[in-house]
């Protein structure tokens, strides 16, 4: 990691696509969390969400097979991955994450 984040190293042609404001959700509360989980497909939940960190410190998710450099704007990440919830009980939980992309290639630590 470098400075303020990571940038993309990935695919130029991908980065290329991305339009700026149309990113993964900013999740920065719980509050914004619940607006945002309410209004995900079952099928949706079934499996882990494409996310970024945001230089801002807030979660982007986004649909499982959404490019990690789109989840993000095109802007530098803390942080990308993949991140799956559960409902256990009355609360979500977070059931996985894993910060693979070969697109920020974040350390281990991150």
């Amino acid at each position: 990691m470098t400075g303020l984040g990571l940038r993309y190293v990935g695919r130029v042609e991908l980065k290329a696509t991305v339009r700026p404001g149309y990113g993964g959700r900013r999740i920065g509360s719980a509050t914004d969390f619940v607006g945002w989980i309410v209004e995900q497909p079952a099928a949706q939940l079934a499996e882990p969400f494409t996310c970024v960190v945001g230089t801002d410190g807030a979660l982007r998710p986004a649909p499982r097979r959404s490019e990690h450099v789109a989840c993000a704007g095109g802007d530098m990440v803390l942080c990308a991955g993949e991140i799956g919830f559960t409902r256990e009980a009355d609360r979500w939980t977070v059931s996985e994450v894993i910060n693979q992309s070969t697109g920020y290639c974040p350390d281990a630590g991150s």
